[in-house]
């Protein structure tokens, strides 16, 4: 009995230290951690109406294709059960009903309502997908705070998860009216005990620097109780559980920062980044028990090249790997139908549309 108690210990030591794998509580993982690679083949679509789409997001059956801001129509309603392109919704301008780009999208679970976000007006507009109606049935701006706000991601029809990119505080849980609700997370986390490029010190670094090197898309599953944060140009996620407060970091494969710099204007430290210029997660999808990210890990001058096309790794949510695709197109954003076991993206080459992979 005395030598079976320190096998117990030992087991009991490995097994719970498998939860946190470094005492900085982040998840790292490499090349050689991932899962066995599955080769996806993808079906690309020939939708003429597509010119240069730049993101995807699928309501029951129904795709939607947004443009690139000078898009006179702004996104595309395509019926992927019957293959029907169906009509486009969104007018170009600054009048009522109108927008000038559409940076994001979600479905806060109304019949046929789509809400997008306009990145450079701050406004938020809500579509009848099924009408002929191209404007806008309704429309908001963003809450006005005294802080500058990235990223809006709706929690609940009447709250917005934000980012916060010009004081230390990351994320703000906030009403549609302004009112603060929380206030967690912190960038200097985002830098501690890592080797800064250019012989750049931790304590030099002023927030909006930190912020900026580390922006990326924000993702809330359906449920709103997670969600997803993925770094542009730091391989990075973030698991945020929004009832207990909590972010999960992961980084990886790489687990590298870029060379960057910074310079004063209006005496505000401006981030820098230095070429060639690797982007990293350019898009994510939170789904119900699991989460996928669109991997790049090369120079953006290089996205089309056949070489190293995109990946997607799917995790759970205490930060475990589940499944490594390598997809034979590439893409620039996507989305996921976990009913049909489809991924659905848009393609970045010369002649972009939709292209469905089933996994």
């Amino acid at each position: 009995m005395k030598s079976f108690l320190p096998l117990l210990l030992i087991i009991f030591l490995f097994s719970t230290g498998c939860e946190s794998p470094t005492d900085d509580g982040n998840i790292y993982f490499t090349e050689s951690d991932l899962p066995p690679q599955k080769v996806l083949k993808g079906v690309k679509y020939n939708f003429e109406k597509i010119l240069n789409p730049r993101g995807i997001f699928m309501k029951d059956n129904l795709a939607l294709v947004w443009e690139s801001k000078y898009a006179k129509d702004k996104f595309h309603v395509i019926d992927m059960e019957t293959e029907t392109y169906l009509q486009t919704k969104g007018i170009d301008g600054l009048g009522p009903g109108e927008i000038t780009m559409i940076y994001s999208m979600d479905d806060l679970g109304e019949k046929n309502k789509i809400w997008t976000y306009d990145l450079e007006q701050f406004i938020f507009s809500k579509y009848d997908l099924l009408d002929t109606n191209k404007l806008a049935e309704n429309q908001f701006r963003a809450p006005k705070i005294e802080y500058f706000i990235t990223e809006p991601t709706w929690s609940s029809d009447s709250t917005l998860l934000v980012n916060l990119v010009d004081g230390w505080e990351k994320y703000l849980h906030i009403k549609l009216n302004g009112d603060t609700l929380a206030q967690f997370g912190n960038w200097k986390d985002n830098i501690k005990g890592k080797e800064l490029p250019q012989g750049l010190k931790e304590e030099e670094l002023d927030a909006n620097v930190v912020s900026s090197l580390f922006q990326g898309s924000l993702m809330a599953s359906k449920n709103r109780n997670y969600f997803i944060k993925v770094g542009t140009n730091v391989d990075f996620i973030e698991i945020i559980d929004l009832n207990k407060k909590t972010i999960k970091p992961i980084y990886g494969p790489k687990q590298e920062l870029p060379e960057f710099k910074y310079s004063y204007d209006q005496g505000y430290q401006m981030l820098s980044l230095i070429p060639p210029i690797e982007l990293q997660y350019r898009d994510a999808f939170a789904g119900i028990d699991s989460f996928f990210v669109l991997y790049f890990g090369k120079d953006s001058k290089k996205i089309s090249e056949p070489d190293n096309l995109n990946r997607i790794f799917e995790f759970d949510y205490e930060g475990n790997l589940l499944n490594h695709y390598q997809l034979d197109y590439p893409l620039i954003g996507f989305t996921v139908d976990e009913n049909s076991r489809r991924i659905y993206g848009v393609s970045f080459d010369q002649d972009p549309n939709i292209v469905r992979f089933d996994y």
